[in-house]
Protein backbone atom coordinates (compact mmCIF):
# COMPACT_ATOMS: atom_id res chain seq x y z
CA UNK A 1 0.00 0.00 0.00
CA UNK A 2 0.94 3.25 -1.07
CA UNK A 3 0.73 6.46 1.09
CA UNK A 4 0.50 9.76 -0.28
CA UNK A 5 3.36 12.23 0.02
CA UNK A 6 1.09 15.23 1.36
CA UNK A 7 0.00 14.75 4.96
CA UNK A 8 -3.74 14.23 6.03
CA UNK A 9 -3.66 17.51 7.17
CA UNK A 10 -5.18 19.97 4.49
CA UNK A 11 -3.44 22.48 2.92
CA UNK A 12 -5.65 25.35 4.57
CA UNK A 13 -4.47 24.45 7.40
CA UNK A 14 -1.04 24.82 6.94
CA UNK A 15 -1.36 27.88 4.80
CA UNK A 16 -3.33 29.43 7.99
CA UNK A 17 -0.34 28.04 10.32
CA UNK A 18 2.02 30.91 7.72
CA UNK A 19 -0.54 33.29 7.73
CA UNK A 20 -0.02 33.37 11.94
CA UNK A 21 3.57 33.53 11.57
CA UNK A 22 3.67 35.92 8.42
CA UNK A 23 0.77 38.01 9.43
CA UNK A 24 0.64 38.59 5.71
CA UNK A 25 -1.46 36.90 3.33
CA UNK A 26 1.09 37.88 0.76
CA UNK A 27 3.90 36.36 2.75
CA UNK A 28 1.73 33.18 3.16
CA UNK A 29 0.95 32.00 0.06
CA UNK A 30 4.51 32.72 -1.13
CA UNK A 31 5.68 30.46 2.08
CA UNK A 32 2.97 27.90 1.03
CA UNK A 33 4.06 27.86 -2.68
CA UNK A 34 8.07 27.88 -2.12
CA UNK A 35 7.03 24.75 0.81
CA UNK A 36 4.88 22.98 -1.89
CA UNK A 37 7.83 22.91 -4.52
CA UNK A 38 9.39 21.11 -2.39
CA UNK A 39 7.29 18.95 -1.29
CA UNK A 40 7.87 16.17 -4.68
CA UNK A 41 11.66 16.07 -3.83
CA UNK A 42 11.63 15.35 -0.75
CA UNK A 43 8.16 14.91 1.44
CA UNK A 44 8.02 11.36 -0.76
CA UNK A 45 10.91 9.83 1.38
CA UNK A 46 9.36 10.90 4.62
CA UNK A 47 7.44 7.38 5.54
CA UNK A 48 5.10 8.46 8.32
CA UNK A 49 2.18 11.12 9.04
CA UNK A 50 3.65 12.67 11.57
CA UNK A 51 6.82 12.78 10.20
CA UNK A 52 5.22 14.34 6.94
CA UNK A 53 3.33 17.01 9.17
CA UNK A 54 6.16 17.43 11.08
CA UNK A 55 8.30 18.11 7.50
CA UNK A 56 5.56 20.77 6.46
CA UNK A 57 5.80 22.85 9.54
CA UNK A 58 9.19 23.07 9.85
CA UNK A 59 9.52 23.74 6.05
CA UNK A 60 7.03 26.56 6.70
CA UNK A 61 8.21 27.87 9.75
CA UNK A 62 11.86 28.52 8.67
CA UNK A 63 10.88 30.09 5.59
CA UNK A 64 8.22 32.46 7.70
CA UNK A 65 11.01 33.40 9.98
CA UNK A 66 13.38 33.85 7.19
CA UNK A 67 10.73 36.64 5.48
CA UNK A 68 10.12 38.46 8.73
CA UNK A 69 13.85 38.57 9.82
CA UNK A 70 13.80 41.98 7.76
CA UNK A 71 10.94 43.96 9.50
CA UNK A 72 10.75 41.42 12.85
CA UNK A 73 7.23 42.25 14.42
CA UNK A 74 6.93 44.72 17.78
CA UNK A 75 6.63 42.31 20.89
CA UNK A 76 3.86 43.37 23.10
CA UNK A 77 4.92 43.60 26.88
CA UNK A 78 3.73 41.11 29.13
CA UNK A 79 1.76 42.68 32.34
CA UNK A 80 1.64 40.23 34.86
CA UNK A 81 -1.26 42.54 36.98
CA UNK A 82 -4.05 42.15 34.80
CA UNK A 83 -6.65 40.01 36.17
CA UNK A 84 -6.80 39.78 40.01
CA UNK A 85 -7.11 35.85 41.47
CA UNK A 86 -9.92 34.18 41.25
CA UNK A 87 -11.63 37.18 39.13
CA UNK A 88 -12.94 35.40 35.29
CA UNK A 89 -11.28 36.56 32.46
CA UNK A 90 -13.47 38.63 29.84
CA UNK A 91 -13.63 37.04 27.16
CA UNK A 92 -13.02 39.34 23.79
CA UNK A 93 -14.75 39.20 20.57
CA UNK A 94 -12.26 39.84 18.01
CA UNK A 95 -12.46 39.61 13.86
CA UNK A 96 -9.98 36.72 12.53
CA UNK A 97 -7.72 39.53 10.47
CA UNK A 98 -7.35 41.21 14.14
CA UNK A 99 -6.54 37.74 15.42
CA UNK A 100 -4.02 37.26 12.98
CA UNK A 101 -1.89 40.87 12.97
CA UNK A 102 -1.89 40.59 16.71
CA UNK A 103 -0.78 36.91 16.61
CA UNK A 104 2.31 38.29 14.06
CA UNK A 105 3.26 40.25 16.39
CA UNK A 106 4.53 37.48 19.45
CA UNK A 107 7.96 36.79 19.37
CA UNK A 108 9.47 33.59 19.18
CA UNK A 109 9.23 30.88 20.05
CA UNK A 110 6.16 31.94 21.44
CA UNK A 111 4.43 32.64 17.98
CA UNK A 112 5.27 29.01 16.54
CA UNK A 113 4.67 27.35 19.41
CA UNK A 114 1.12 29.03 20.22
CA UNK A 115 0.05 27.95 16.35
CA UNK A 116 1.10 24.73 16.24
CA UNK A 117 -0.03 23.94 19.59
CA UNK A 118 -3.61 25.15 18.25
CA UNK A 119 -3.16 23.45 14.59
CA UNK A 120 -3.31 19.92 16.96
CA UNK A 121 -1.42 18.16 14.71
CA UNK A 122 1.64 16.80 17.15
CA UNK A 123 1.80 15.39 20.87
CA UNK A 124 2.97 17.84 23.34
CA UNK A 125 5.96 15.57 23.34
CA UNK A 126 6.18 15.88 19.76
CA UNK A 127 5.83 19.78 20.39
CA UNK A 128 8.81 20.27 22.48
CA UNK A 129 10.85 18.02 20.05
CA UNK A 130 9.76 20.08 16.61
CA UNK A 131 10.65 23.61 18.35
CA UNK A 132 14.05 22.01 20.10
CA UNK A 133 12.42 22.57 23.85
CA UNK A 134 11.76 20.24 26.65
CA UNK A 135 8.43 19.93 27.86
CA UNK A 136 8.26 22.15 31.12
CA UNK A 137 9.97 24.80 28.82
CA UNK A 138 7.17 24.45 26.23
CA UNK A 139 4.35 24.87 29.15
CA UNK A 140 5.98 28.31 30.12
CA UNK A 141 6.67 29.35 26.36
CA UNK A 142 2.55 28.43 25.87
CA UNK A 143 1.45 30.01 29.30
CA UNK A 144 3.57 33.15 28.17
CA UNK A 145 1.96 33.29 24.68
CA UNK A 146 -1.54 33.08 25.63
CA UNK A 147 -0.78 36.23 28.50
CA UNK A 148 1.16 38.05 25.64
CA UNK A 149 -1.80 36.86 22.62
CA UNK A 150 -4.50 38.19 25.38
CA UNK A 151 -3.52 41.33 26.30
CA UNK A 152 -2.50 42.03 22.46
CA UNK A 153 -6.12 41.61 21.60
CA UNK A 154 -7.36 43.59 24.63
CA UNK A 155 -5.27 46.70 24.15
CA UNK A 156 -6.38 46.47 20.07
CA UNK A 157 -9.85 46.14 21.27
CA UNK A 158 -9.53 48.81 23.26
CA UNK A 159 -7.78 50.99 20.78
CA UNK A 160 -10.68 49.92 18.11
CA UNK A 161 -13.20 51.40 20.54
CA UNK A 162 -11.36 54.58 21.06
CA UNK A 163 -11.33 55.21 17.67
CA UNK A 164 -15.29 55.15 17.34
Amino acid sequence: MQTSPLPNATIAEFYRFALLLTGSIKAAEQVMAETLAEVAMQVAQVRSETGRQAWFVQHIRERCLKNNESAPPAAPRLDRTGTALGEKPRVLKIEAFLLAQRFHTLPEPERSALALFYLDFFTIAELAELLKMNVETLAETLAAARELLEQSLHSATLDDSATR
